[in-house]
């Protein structure tokens, strides 16, 4: 496990600083040292999916890093996702998504299993043509001390996309997205 710590050391010039700005620089410190003295833990790893159907295939690759809270039942990461695609239709496109994400850890079976939900999101990193937001469920199997391996299926999202020469399209998606699933393992240290 990792510990971290980030310290604010302020000098102040002769002149006194307004007494409202000394409330601020005070919470300021106060706030960072409470965030960066939390004790956490770093992970990297990343998931694979597949989709196949009569008109197309689909793949993705993410890696991504996060940050685990051991005092808390959340961690924040990010992911870099590429994907491609081949449909009959339009041929063989390809995707860059950028994906943040906020996991909440609902519930510990045992030592081994945890479930839980991320509230994420997806930016088009190519074209800045599309922008999903989402919560989509997983499970969560420890294999070791250090690596785990996790498997999740969307839920429920908003989808927005622009199509050149086009207007926007918005859309929310409600289901299990069960034709594409997501299947990761990570490493924690």
């Amino acid at each position: 496990m990792a510990f971290f710590r980030f310290e604010i050391i302020a000098t102040f010039a002769a002149s006194k600083p307004f007494p409202e700005m000394k409330r601020l620089l005070f919470t300021i410190v106060f706030a960072f040292i409470g965030i960066f003295t939390v004790q956490a833990q770093w992970y990297i790893g990343g998931s694979v999916s597949a989709a196949i159907n009569k008109e197309s295939q689909a793949f993705s690759i993410a890696p991504d890093v996060g940050y685990c809270f051991t005092n808390a039942p959340f961690s924040i990461a990010c992911a870099l996702e590429y994907g491609g695609e081949f449909s009959k239709d339009d041929g063989y496109s390809h995707s860059l998504t950028v994906s943040p994400y906020f996991r909440y850890n609902i519930c510990n079976i045992g030592e081994r299993f945890s479930f839980f939900m991320d509230l994420f999101s997806d930016i088009d990193a190519l074209e800045l043509c599309s922008f999903d937001i989402g919560l989509s469920p997983g499970i969560s199997f420890d294999l070791t001390e250090h690596w785990s391996a996790e498997f999740s299926v969307g839920l429920l999202k908003y989808e927005w996309k622009k199509v050149p020469d086009d207007k926007p399209t918005h859309c929310f998606v409600l289901g299990f997205e069960t034709a594409a699933p997501s299947f990761g393992i990570y490493y924690s240290f």
